[in-house]
């Protein structure tokens, strides 16, 4: 694979990974905002993956274009 595939590569990843991030957290607000303490707890913890899945793919994304 030459360089510039790789880096073709890790942009789209870079993509996917931040939409991931976003639609996970979209898909875990029914349980943050229902009455067990527990489904509020738990869902915490996607919130928390899903901002540092958006934020790698937002870093990720922005340094491979600042090479370019």
């Amino acid at each position: 694979m030459t360089p510039e595939g790789v880096k073709k590569l890790c942009s789209a990843l870079a993509v996917l990974m931040f939409a991931a991030g976003g639609l996970g957290s979209v898909a875990c607000l029914p349980y943050a905002l229902g009455n067990d303490i527990a489904w509020v707890t738990a869902t915490g913890v996607y919130f928390i993956a899903g901002a540092v899945m958006m934020t790698g793919g937002l870093v990720s994304g922005v340094l491979l274009m600042k090479t370019e």
